[in-house]
């Protein structure tokens, strides 16, 4: 019977919710003032600016495009600063996976394999523009997740619909998601179909948009490069 099962995702509605760390979501908010948590607004001119503004704004541009940011520490990021926005980004991506009968070590790869492709399909970029000692600005350019394609591919995948009417199956015979968690054959199917249906999300074309700076200090007390407007940049890489 698990053999038939080998072809899926389960339904249009769950896969608008694969589709992006945004969409149609609340949007991450970091802490009070759109900073992350432990960093503030100070003036520039008060003390040096570690790293540079392309640098700083790079790592915040991958923080709320996919919840990780490659060099935090360009931007004075510590891991407890940036747990509250990584956890929504994150968090919202293990929830819609979780409603795929996925054991919790197979869940944790799904979303680490799908993470790794936005990163590669979205190849955020920094140009630093204007490199003025108290404003400077930052052009972020992204290729972000076409939502209307991405839904409308999850609507005609025929795994989307053989999945979901054999999990249907399977509950009606006394099967629980408990025991599919333990088949090995069914994890491994429900993983490639997962990763079937992400190689086929569309991406949009490239675009590009300026986004000043500010300076902020960060918990180590230095003064690190940041966008003035978070939710603008967070908004922006999720093509909102």
């Amino acid at each position: 019977m698990l053999k038939k099962l080998l072809f899926g995702a389960l339904t249009c509605l769950l896969a608008l919710s694969l589709i992006g760390c945004g969409g149609k979501k609340e949007e991450p908010k970091p802490a009070a003032d759109n900073k992350p948590a432990a960093q503030t607004e100070t003036k520039p001119e008060a003390a040096k600016v570690e790293s540079t503004a392309d640098k700083a704004i790079l790592a915040y541009a991958q923080l709320y495009a996919y919840g990780l940011a490659e060099d935090q520490k360009a931007a004075g990021m510590t891991d407890a600063d940036i747990k509250p926005v990584e956890e929504k980004v994150i968090g919202d991506l293990l929830k819609a996976f979780s409603a795929f009968p996925l054991s919790d070590e197979n869940l944790q790869n799904a979303t680490a394999t799908y993470i790794q492709k936005l990163h590669n399909g979205m190849e955020i970029k920094t140009v630093l523009k204007k490199d003025d000692p108290t404003a400077p600005v930052v052009e972020v350019s992204i290729e972000t997740i076409d939502q209307a394609g991405a839904a409308q591919a999850a609507a005609n995948s025929e795994d989307l619909k053989a999945l979901n009417e054999a999990l249907q199956e399977l509950h009606a015979q006394g099967i629980t998601d408990d025991q599919l968690k333990e088949n090995a054959e069914f994890q491994e199917a429900v993983l490639q179909v997962i990763d079937s249906y992400t190689n086929e999300i569309p991406l949009k074309a490239r675009t590009s948009k300026d986004f000043t700076c500010t300076a902020v200090q960060g918990s180590d007390g230095k003064m690190y490069w940041a966008p003035a407007d978070v939710e603008a940049l967070a908004k922006f890489v999720n093509g909102l």
